[in-house]
């Protein structure tokens, strides 16, 4: 019996372990797969986020230019920056950041009205010394260190440009700071041949206002066909384009920064004559590139102007180290510069205004600084409304001086869209626009009380004269159409006006250093009086 018993007992026996390893052998597959699944669904997250990560770090490498984004441009939310010199000096992010003393503002009585003049124009950055709307469009630039500088900055717009001459005004004065730090590094000696370097601002001399060139250095060549076709225009000297040599022409000096400027085709008498803000740019080392009319419409054109990106055919001269800046600088890079301007507003109307409802008045042509004005002070408006502290009614207006008020709301829906907004026409700024009971010429009437942009006009110069006589100097292109428009809307009570009912602040931009090319063009219609001086106020 125990004999018949025992295979038995080792068949169950058997079958047992069998069963046993299956299961185990089961449990395992399992596990192995759960395993295996999850091991495989972690590295597929972290694939993801690398290849992410890489398409990020590639975006800029893809395209050729700086995104404007990765530059230390952020604004400090500090409100008691000022100090007793007026300078500002604080660490934003371990960089070392200053700004100039805010502008004046002027309490003026012109024409029986109070209007407060913020003056703008005289507000001059260190290093570049640009003054008035740039100055404030291009704080952020101004302060980066040279070795921080983008290599290569581009842009493009019209010949005379006031934003074109600040940016060359930068680049230049960040090349000047690599000179002398170059100096400094390589002798703690005095500047040889007398040449008196201005330490502080790291710049030689006043790369902006203390121009001394000659009209016969500007030369302008053709370049070969195999560099695009487009016109060059330089600013050379004498001696070294009167060199037999080829390479004479190189030089040790060659800026270590670059400004690449695209314009329309230039005047024959200016490309012979060059002045105003070409001359300038030219002087501090633009480098001008014209090109056809279609060309560059292509290129640049479009309903809002342009777009806040680089076209997608254009290479940047220094791929990777190349900053693309849309015309008028609209972009992100005015923000900082536009919160300054609002806080200085906000910090004098609260000790000034005794609640009164104040209108801000700026003259408009990309609408950039109305708009960035219009976000900044909404927001710190809002966060005094978060502390319950005195409430304010602070309205921005622009005032379009280049094309009409379609124009503008086009640009500033784009630019606010480019910025993060989403272009609600309700939080863009209110725009002035001309009155419909006034008798216009038969061009304006067909701009519908409009200026055309840089065309001299008998009404832009009365205005000219008239501010003049209130000790008011404005340039030609933004400041004189601007108080045009403003003078129209002086007495209205109009609920659609809107300066109606309030204290108007006027931010006077700048661009005087214009107003003596702006006058030639006054001569040359025949609108000058031949005994007038052609001054720039």
């Amino acid at each position: 019996m125990s004999l018949l018993v025992a295979p038995y007992r080792r068949r169950t026996t058997l079958s047992f372990l069998f069963l046993f390893c299956m299961l185990r052998m089961a449990v395992s597959c399992f596990h192995h797969h759960s395993c295996s699944s999850f091991v495989h669904k972690a590295i597929q997250r972290q694939a993801s986020r690398a290849a992410a990560s890489t398409l990020f770090m590639q975006k800029p490498a893809t395209t050729g230019w700086i995104n404007s984004d990765t530059l230390n441009l952020q604004q400090t939310t500090q409100r008691d920056r000022i100090k007793d010199d007026g300078a500002s000096n604080y660490a934003d992010n371990d960089t070392h950041v200053k700004y100039p003393k805010p502008s004046p503002i002027e309490r003026l009585l012109i024409r029986d009205r109070i209007v407060y003049m913020k003056r703008d124009d005289c507000l001059h950055l260190p290093g570049s010394n640009i003054s008035g709307n740039k100055a404030r469009k291009f704080l952020s630039l101004n302060n980066l260190p040279a070795d921080e500088f983008p290599d290569a900055i581009v842009s493009y717009g019209g010949p005379q440009s006031n934003a074109m001459v600040a940016l060359a005004a930068i680049v230049s004065s960040k090349n000047a700071e690599l000179t002398v730090g170059e100096s400094n590094y390589s002798s703690s000696s005095n500047s040889s041949n007398g040449e008196q370097i201005d330490l502080q601002n790291g710049m030689v001399g006043d790369l902006f206002w203390e121009l001394d060139v000659l009209d016969d250095e500007i030369q302008l060549r053709r370049k070969d066909e195999d560099d695009g076709g487009y016109t060059k225009l330089s600013s050379t000297n004498n001696s070294q384009a009167s060199s037999t040599s080829s390479t004479t022409t190189e030089s040790t000096d060659v800026p270590k920064k670059r400004f690449i400027y695209y314009t329309k085709p230039i005047p024959r008498y200016l490309r012979k004559n060059p002045s105003g803000n070409l001359l300038r740019a030219l002087a501090l080392g633009c480098e001008i590139r014209t090109l056809p009319h279609d060309e560059y419409a292509r290129l640049f054109g479009g309903l809002h102007g342009g777009s806040s990106l680089a076209p997608a055919d254009l290479d940047p001269p220094i791929a990777g180290k190349s900053l693309w800046v849309p015309q008028g600088g609209a972009c992100s890079i005015a923000k900082p510069g536009g919160d300054v301007l609002a806080t200085e507003i906000i910090d004098y109307w609260s000790l000034h205004g005794k609640g009164m409802p104040l209108a801000v008045c700026v003259p408009g042509g990309t609408c950039t600084t109305a708009l960035l004005l219009k976000k900044s002070i909404d927001f710190i408006i809002k966060q005094r409304q978060t502390k319950k502290e005195e409430t304010m009614d602070i309205r921005v207006v622009v005032i379009p001086c280049v094309g009409d008020d379609e124009y503008a709301m086009r640009q500033m829906i784009s630019l606010d869209k480019a910025v993060g907004g989403d272009g609600d026409k309700e939080a863009l700024p209110w725009i002035l626009r001309p009155r419909e009971d006034v008798e216009y010429g038969s061009a304006r009437r067909r701009t519908r009380g409009y200026f055309t942009f840089g065309q001299p006009s008998k009404a832009l110069l009365a205005t000219y004269d008239e501010m003049n006589s209130e000790n008011v100097s404005l340039d030609l292109l933004y400041g004189a159409p601007a108080w045009s428009l403003l003078i129209q809307n002086w007495r209205s009570r109009e609920s659609n006006c809107p300066i109606a009912g309030r204290q108007i602040m006027y931010i006077h931009t700048g661009g005087l250093e214009g107003v003596a090319s702006q006058l030639t063009r006054y001569k040359h219609k025949n609108l000058l009086p031949d005994a007038r001086s052609i001054q720039a106020s």
